[in-house]
């Protein structure tokens, strides 16, 4: 899965939450309640649901039910929280611009402040999202890509939602489809863009040339990475029991990556063919093997792109010192 592909996936997924989200909302939330209630009920449930797709995208993706479960379970509370508090946030503005400055009704002066209002809501429901994703996958660093992604994802989708239901009339079927196509829109926007932001600026990536889930890119968004077949580990690599558990990590330390060795046979553990008993340091373009499972390691900032070098092994292994199990 390269990059424009896991931006389309988030979207997709984003989508069906939002999709879901809403049939939810018109089977559990009663039209005849106050405002108050209404937004929620509403922003817990429609928050909850889209939050347990977008944050659990990497895990549906690995057909990982332990990963799942644990990632869908901080989407459902983050999510939860942060679209109770985006949606009543947004219904109180709005309902505090209509009642004073535009105490005639929504004319074409009050319209934009209501579509703001909106966008502010959502986007607090976006920010919340955007920090589930790194507190799921513990990493700082995707904390601060989900926040800049789930914001500006969740104003742009809260600006579309606002959009159609002013031009829509309540009451009419169309305001009811308007509505679910509002929040697949915020849904795919919060999960397109918090996607989008981490693929822009992840300082490296390993993608599989060989292997399980062949084509796919994992990004390295933290100070250490676990790669094996231990469904807690951030690189999930399944059907090929010549790989550990727990077999290597990828360290970044001082602005270099390397690959360490955790106790895993040398000649399963290979940087440019050459066996890494230890550790090596990673460059633009080494081919990792693990197993018989095949990765190359990108940099986002690689000044120059030579084919794969010959390993350095013993020397990077020296300077790092003893391998951390």
């Amino acid at each position: 899965m390269g990059r424009l592909q896991r931006i389309y996936y988030n979207a997709i997924f984003g989508g069906l939450g939002g999709l879901l989200g809403w049939l939810l909302f018109g089977q559990l939330v009663d039209p005849a309640w106050d405002w108050r209630t209404q937004a929620l009920l509403g922003g817990l449930l429609i928050g909850a649901v889209i939050g347990s797709f977008v944050v659990s995208v990497e895990a549906l993706l690995d057909r990982s039910l332990v990963r799942y479960a644990r990632y869908a379970a901080v989407g459902v509370l983050l999510g939860g929280i942060g679209g109770l508090i985006g949606f009543y946030v947004g219904d109180w503005i709005n309902y505090l611009i209509v009642s004073t400055v535009g105490s005639g009704g929504v004319t074409p002066a009050v319209a934009p402040l209501i579509v703001l209002a909106r966008g502010f809501g959502w986007m607090l429901f976006g920010l919340a999202l955007g920090v589930g994703e790194g507190i799921a996958a513990r990493s700082s660093r995707k904390i601060s890509y989900g926040v800049v992604g789930g914001c500006l994802g969740g104003f742009v989708g809260g600006v579309v939602f606002a959009i159609l239901m002013l031009i829509l009339s309540p009451g009419d079927s169309s305001y009811v489809w308007g509505q679910a196509i509002g929040l697949i829109v915020l849904g795919a926007c919060i999960g397109s863009f918090t996607a989008a932001v981490e693929e822009l600026f992840k300082p490296a990536a390993v993608k599989v040339l060989r292997g399980w889930q062949e084509g796919r890119e994992y990004p390295i968004v933290k100070p250490v990475q676990v790669l094996g077949r231990d469904e807690g580990v951030d690189i999930l690599l399944l059907r090929d029991m010549r790989v550990e558990k727990r077999h290597a990590q990828i360290r970044w330390e001082n602005g270099r990556f390397l690959l360490v060795n955790t106790n895993a046979p040398a000649a399963a553990t290979l940087v440019n063919e050459e066996p890494v008993a230890d550790a090596v340091e990673l460059h633009d373009g080494d081919r990792i093997q693990l197993g018989n499972i095949v990765l190359k390691f990108l940099m986002r900032a690689a000044k120059q792109k030579p084919g794969p070098r010959k390993s350095s092994a013993p020397p990077i292994a020296r300077a790092v010192g003893p391998r951390s199990g």
